[in-house]
């Protein structure tokens, strides 16, 4: 390996602006087995509520399209009308960002979440999986349950989100 081909990648979660809520989703699909984690954070730091839930679908970009819809239609049914949507999946930021086509089997999770679009404000952004860990460590613990679970108990999740307030990035080598 040439060193000179490598990319480091400073990668750091931040703060939503005001009035934006912070909607960072993942979805983990391993032998046909499908899992979601969601968590809900505003400007104030640590976060609002998490959902991790087990899913039944066709692949992991089914199960990321799946997790966003699921976390937006929560966040439409409280009210909340300014949305920043975090996905680590560059595919599905594409298909709701720029007009091309979808697989047969996403194509309704993205006319269910472009019809959200008229009611809520919603920014899309690929991050990467370090800046989104959170949310993927609630896709995997989703894997331990067989039924959905929604909580504003920062326990489980403390040591994350504290690592998170630190002034240090994670680096992420590209090659």
């Amino acid at each position: 390996m040439v060193a000179n081909n490598i990319k480091i990648i400073k990668v750091r979660w931040g703060r939503p602006l005001y009035p934006f809520i912070k909607i960072s989703t993942d979805g983990s699909y391993t032998n046909k087995r499908a899992r979601s984690g969601r968590i809900f954070r505003d400007i104030t730091g640590p976060f609002l509520l998490f959902y991790k839930a087990p899913y039944i679908v066709e692949d992991v970009l089914d199960t990321e399209a799946a997790a966003l819809y699921w976390a937006l239609k929560f966040a439409k049914e409280n009210k909340c009308k300014w949305i920043f949507a975090e996905v680590d999946s560059s595919l599905l930021v594409e298909l709701l960002t720029v007009k091309i086509s979808s697989p047969w089997h996403i194509i309704q999770w993205i006319h269910k979440i472009k019809k959200l679009r008229p009611e809520i404000k919603i920014q899309f952004s690929f991050v990467y999986r370090e800046e989104n860990r959170i949310a993927n460590f609630l896709a995997l613990e989703g894997e331990n349950s067989d039924h959905a679970e929604v909580s504003t108990n920062l326990s489980p999740l403390h040591l994350l989100t504290q690592g998170e307030e630190l002034p240090i990035p994670y680096l992420r080598l590209q090659i």
